[in-house]
């Protein structure tokens, strides 16, 4: 059995008694005079709402103690830094933390009582049986709701730091079991904090390091003693000044923000230029104080050197945060005036589709499904519910479809909700099949790929407080463009829908629930090809005749497939890649598991890959569209398919494009002359 540290510093005589001598330090790792001057003055002081004092949460359980003794014994007593340390403490025994702690460091060590005013160079213990959280320039104390063993004391520290410090809020995980940590560390990323993170391999115990690091939340990974050097450069950096910004040039006018942006699209990154200036001023600014790197001149070197800080940088400006069920009373609003009405107007068998795009890793998209399939079970209703997630990352996708999150992202759940949608695995959660195969995740770039259409729901949640203001337009025309007549958008409770006002009616004003006005206008709908795309340049040149040059080619397979396919259907290349959907395709084609596919025949349901492989070979020979019948083999009886590949008029350049439909057999009923012709 392993010993547990914490434990035993409770227990009489077990830990340290006297304060042993501290080392000299020259302060040559102290803050800048100015930063020192700040602190020591302001003594807990609030400022617009904000500590005035640089304050570290430290999270830790099980072997915490020695991680935190490691740190203490080298981190300088005189940093003007505040010290917030929470663990896991036996609830009915007196913790002699603070004396622990104490024989480690010269500053002062105090177990916090509530409304403890914050001091720099001071260290505050979290008492036993409580929580413990920053605000306005306090520490206050609560008890925990959450019954024992399932609270998540760690979190709810770096939440309330992340609210408190914004930028300035730092955060370290060291040794301890479990996932406590990990959600809250989205908060401090969220609002442009820094993240220290106890390297596993020096952890007695590395399970809140490992879950921290696995969901990306890690910005430094470094033994407990190495950590104060890295902490204290940081908090000498001009990014943690309030008053401080980072200039969109350099004084030579040589370096520019444009070329930051142009290094990480020439690694295979996302186009930021329509990101809002300031928001990728701080998140760059935010990269080059984790470097420590001052200048912008210096930092595009750094890009230029190191492609594994191009796609850390990447990762920062996508800023994928997200909860479930994020804003409770915004999702309570969605239940009554949206969720609720549809399930009372939908016939039990009908379809209910929702669109979620900037999806990052799944929960939102997990939400709705919840939320939709918990009010139909209320109704005594079923329905063919298909989510649409969407994200032009494939780390988040990948976490979204594995559905795997730690227990905090779940706590506060009804425990009905909880058993019916998850199952426990060791330390973490993971959603039922059922519900994960009621989300469809999927690549997408949002201001360059076509929308989904005909959707009942489109949750587009703060993404539009990042972009421009001509992004922002675009981004609603296509929401409005994806859904169905009196279909619904839901925004996040900073966004608006601007000067489309003709586009939407309000539904919830203060909680940005806006109803589809109007037909489909597709005056304002288009889809600008990526550079360098060879698919994107030959599906513009194949679909746009003469008289149509400027329509999008998008638009122009939409409208050929209307009025030729009405069916499902699929735009694909001569390699047999899928380029555009159209219609109902997934009861004809679904995505096989592993990595994410565009190969049709990969895709096609089993019984249709052999006849459709003909069709293609033979429509491309003959250049004649192609039509065959095959039954896919999903039950004893089978489903009668009928499959039409058709030739679009050839690229010399690029190749041959095809259009191939799918629609049920036609019934033995029918006249014969009525039914396909089989080839082959």
């Amino acid at each position: 059995m392993t010993d547990d540290p914490i434990k035993k510093i409770d227990e009489p005589g077990t830990g340290p008694n006297q304060k042993r001598p501290r080392a000299r330090h020259d302060g040559k790792n102290s803050l800048l005079l100015a930063n020192r001057k700040r602190a020591a003055s302001a003594t807990g002081n609030v400022s617009h709402g904000i500590s005035t004092v640089p304050v570290i949460g430290i999270g830790a359980s099980a072997g915490g103690i020695e991680a935190l003794s490691h740190f203490f014994d080298a981190m300088p007593a005189d940093s003007g830094c505040a010290f917030v340390v929470v663990l896991h403490l036996d609830p009915k025994r007196e913790s002699e933390m603070a004396n622990v702690l104490g024989a480690r460091t010269a500053m002062s060590v105090v177990q916090v009582i509530d409304g403890m005013r914050i001091a720099p160079n001071h260290v505050y213990v979290i008492a036993p049986n409580s929580d413990l959280r920053i605000g306005d320039g306090a520490l206050h104390v609560s008890k925990p709701v959450a019954p024992r063993g399932q609270g998540h004391p760690v979190d709810v520290l770096f939440s309330s730091l992340a609210a408190d410090q914004h930028r300035r809020a730092v955060a370290i995980v060291l040794s301890g079991t479990g996932s406590n940590g990990t959600e809250g560390l989205k908060d401090i990323r969220a609002e442009g904090g820094m993240s220290l993170v106890q390297a596993p391999e020096t952890a007695k115990f590395d399970g809140m390091p490992r879950s921290a690091i696995a969901a990306g939340m890690a910005d430094h990974i470094l033994s407990a003693e190495k950590m104060p050097e890295v902490l204290l450069a940081y908090m000498r950096h001009g990014y943690v000044s309030p008053e401080t910004e980072i200039e969109a040039a350099s004084p030579d006018g040589h370096a520019t923000i444009e070329q930051v942006l142009d290094l990480v699209r020439a690694h295979g990154g996302p186009d930021f230029r329509t990101y809002k200036r300031s928001t990728l001023k701080r998140r760059v600014h935010r990269r080059m104080g984790l470097r420590n790197i001052e200048t912008l001149d210096e930092y595009i070197d750094d890009l230029r050197t190191r492609p594994e800080e191009v796609h850390a940088l990447s990762g920062d400006l996508m800023i994928s945060v997200t909860a479930f069920f994020r804003d409770a009373e915004a999702w309570e609003a969605l239940a009554e005036l949206v969720i609720a009405p549809l399930v009372a107007e939908r016939t039990t068998g009908g379809s209910i589709r929702v669109w979620v795009p900037a999806c990052s890793t799944g929960e939102e998209a997990y939400s709705i499904g919840m939320l939709v399939t918990e009010l139909a079970e209320a109704a005594g209703k079923r329905f063919d519910l298909k989510v649409f997630a969407t994200d032009a990352q494939e780390v988040n996708l990948r976490k979204a479809r594995d559905g795997i999150y730690p227990a905090a992202a779940i706590a506060g759940f009804p425990a009905s909700r909880l058993h019916r949608f998850f199952e426990k695995l060791d330390g973490t959660w993971q959603v039922r099949k059922a519900l994960r195969d009621m989300v469809v995740f999927a690549a997408q770039n949002l201001l360059r790929d076509p929308p989904f259409s005909r959707m009942d729901l489109v949750s587009c949640r703060n993404v539009l407080i990042y972009l421009e203001p001509e992004a922002q337009q675009r981004i609603l025309a296509l929401c409005h463009f994806a859904l169905r007549p009196g279909g619904h958008l839901f925004l996040g409770n900073a966004e608006t829908i601007g000067r489309y006002e003709d586009l939407f009616e309000t539904a919830s004003k203060k909680w940005r629930i806006f109803r589809r006005l109007g037909p489909t206008r597709h005056d304002l709908i288009n889809y600008p090809a990526p550079n360098g795309s060879r698919e994107r340049h030959a599906i513009d040149k194949i679909l746009s005749p003469a008289t149509e040059q400027n329509v999008p080619a998008a638009e122009m397979a939409r409208r050929a497939l209307l009025e030729r396919y009405a069916p499902a259907s699929v735009l694909i290349d001569h390699q047999g890649r899928v380029l555009y959907f159209h219609g109902r395709t997934r009861d004809y084609l679904e995505q096989p598991p592993g990595e994410p596919t565009r190969d049709l025949l990969t895709m096609a349901r089993d019984g249709l890959g052999s006849k459709l492989r003909v069709a293609l070979r033979e429509a491309v020979k003959d250049d004649k569209s192609v039509t065959v019948s095959a039954r896919m083999r999903e039950s004893k009886s089978g489903r009668s398919v009928v499959m039409t590949v058709m030739p679009l008029p050839e690229s010399s350049r690029d190749g041959r494009f095809l259009l191939v439909s799918f629609a049920p057999a036609p019934s033995p009923q029918e006249p014969a002359d009525a039914r396909p012709r089989e080839c082959g």
